[in-house]
């Protein structure tokens, strides 16, 4: 048999990462966000998330020792949290919920029908 090495549950999985992937991709595309950064330690697995030409990180999405996960915010005053949840999809929705809190203003000539 050969050695098992166990997976630390505070890394983020595969699929994990084709979540954030599929949020993250399209605002690097189109410049709102530089590209992320990764940072791994024994209790955490992050992202991190600047805008151009913003000098600190912006975002901070993390799994946590207990396989949590947590969306950040810093506000130059330190680190707020603005999702958490047990899956990657359930932290993230955030960013879902403030697109359906927030739907695109239709304009004028669209309202008078």
């Amino acid at each position: 048999m050969g050695l098992v090495i166990p997976f630390s549950i505070a890394r983020f999985t595969p699929g994990d990462l084709a979540v954030w992937n599929r949020l993250a991709d399209d605002k690097v595309r189109r410049g709102l966000w530089e590209p992320t950064m990764r940072e791994t330690g024994r209790d955490h697995d992050r992202i991190l998330v600047r805008f151009p030409g913003l000098d600190r990180p912006a975002f901070r999405f993390e799994r946590d020792r207990q396989g949590q996960y947590h969306l950040c915010f810093n506000d130059r005053r330190g680190w707020h949290e603005i999702g958490v949840g047990n899956t990657a999809d359930e932290c993230l929705s955030v960013w879902d919920n403030f697109r359906d809190r927030n739907p695109t203003p239709k304009r004028l000539d669209q309202e008078a029908g």
